[in-house]
């Protein structure tokens, strides 16, 4: 039940109308009551730093020589994050916005459709793959033009076709001028010529396929950025909802929520820093993975700050906190859960490079995605 709100319907009186003012009444409700502020105020560090623990272990472990850590660790790390990216979708967002948009406090204001959350998920997902699909074919088109592989072809087939006519229009004149002789002389031309555009041919091939292997690399790099930074994108959205959420609880339950969080976003940082230090750059890849930890840092102690802000005026089980925090919620499970499932989980299970390993390590990256959906399980108890 959300904060704040109560139904405080009193049996027995026979009042209705009573009972639907004081339900309108406590919906409305604003201000949070036993709110302490030096515990508040404390928490944005403690989770700042946490946060931060998460998401700089990998990216200064993959960059700092000093703080190398085995590979191993890191790709465990990683498949780790992929399962709790996947829980958070499915355990924490998606189940929030079903709460939320279905609220009696909203009434009739989203048209009694149950599914809105569901909806909205779809509409995210659908949404990153086409934004995923342009990104990614817009790159393609930059690398190839960048390799020249479309004009050397064009060349090349230009060069053959020209060849082949000029020996033909010779052919012909020498035949005429020749007679019997051309005949000869044209067929030798022709052997000849075709020996050159077989090897023009040969030639083309061998540069179109080396070319389509480093056109090919460079995708890869490519598709993998832009995927890791919708990832960050759905995560740092969903991380400003905790943020006020957790700066709005009070009472007993605070502590355990903010112990649940900060283990939350300890397990996305670790998530999406696996990834960030894998992102290759062609210039200052170090300080763009950098700049990009901190902003997921950052994210969720802003949250917090704006429920502070917001604390005396913030009413939690309003018609629009709640439409706003359900939409959200639901355009967060969306991200998180098409990144999870199309970029993480059937991605890096399908390379060559995870075919390769060794029977225990693919077993042990298997056992690290299950763990991280464990916990994240086990978390969704509380936050």
């Amino acid at each position: 039940m959300k904060p704040g709100f109560h139904l405080g319907k009193r049996h027995g009186t026979g009042d209705d109308d009573h009972d639907h003012d004081r339900e309108e009444v406590d919906c409305y409700a604003s201000g949070v009551e036993d709110w302490n502020k030096g515990l508040h105020i404390g928490a944005i560090f403690i989770v700042l730093v946490v946060a931060g623990l998460g998401v700089f272990l990998p990216v200064l472990g993959h960059f700092v020589p000093q703080l190398h850590m085995p590979r191993t660790m890191l790709t465990l790390g990683k498949h780790l994050g992929t399962g709790v990216i996947i829980a958070t979708a499915l355990i924490h967002m998606l189940p929030g916005g079903y709460e939320s948009l279905n609220d009696p406090c909203i009434g009739s204001r989203m048209g009694d459709f149950s599914g809105w959350p569901g909806t909205l998920a779809i509409i995210a997902i659908f949404a990153m793959h086409l934004i995923e699909f342009v990104l990614s074919n817009h790159a393609m088109g930059k690398h190839a033009h960048s390799h020249g592989l479309p004009e050397g072809l064009a060349e090349h087939h230009h060069d053959i076709e020209g060849g082949a006519a000029h020996v033909e229009n010779d052919s012909t004149q020498t035949a005429s001028l020749h007679g019997g002789a051309g005949h000869v002389h044209m067929d030798d031309g022709l052997d000849k010529q075709q020996e050159n555009c077989d090897a023009v041919a040969v030639h083309t091939h061998h540069n179109h396929v080396h070319g389509a292997s480093f056109l090919n690399d460079d995708m890869t790099a490519e598709r993998h950025k832009i995927s890791t930074y919708i990832l960050e994108f759905g995560i740092c959205l969903h991380s400003v909802i905790i943020g006020l959420t957790l700066s709005v609880a009070t009472g007993a339950g605070f502590k355990t929520l903010l112990i649940a969080i900060c283990f939350h976003q300890f397990c996305e940082g670790l998530a999406l820093g696996s990834r960030l230090a894998e992102v290759q750059h062609r210039k200052h890849a170090f300080l763009r993975a950098v700049l990009s930890a901190t902003l997921f840092m950052l994210v969720t102690p802003i949250g917090m700050v704006i429920g502070i802000g917001v604390r005396y005026s913030y009413a939690p089980s309003s018609p629009a906190s709640l439409i706003t925090m359900g939409v959200l919620d639901s355009l967060s499970a969306g991200i998180l859960l098409y990144s999870g499932l199309v970029n993480l989980l059937a991605e890096e299970f399908g390379t060559l490079e995870f075919r390769g390993y060794r029977t225990s390590k693919k077993v042990a990256c298997f056992a690290a995605t299950f763990i991280g959906a464990g916990i994240m399980a086990l978390i969704g108890k509380w936050a």
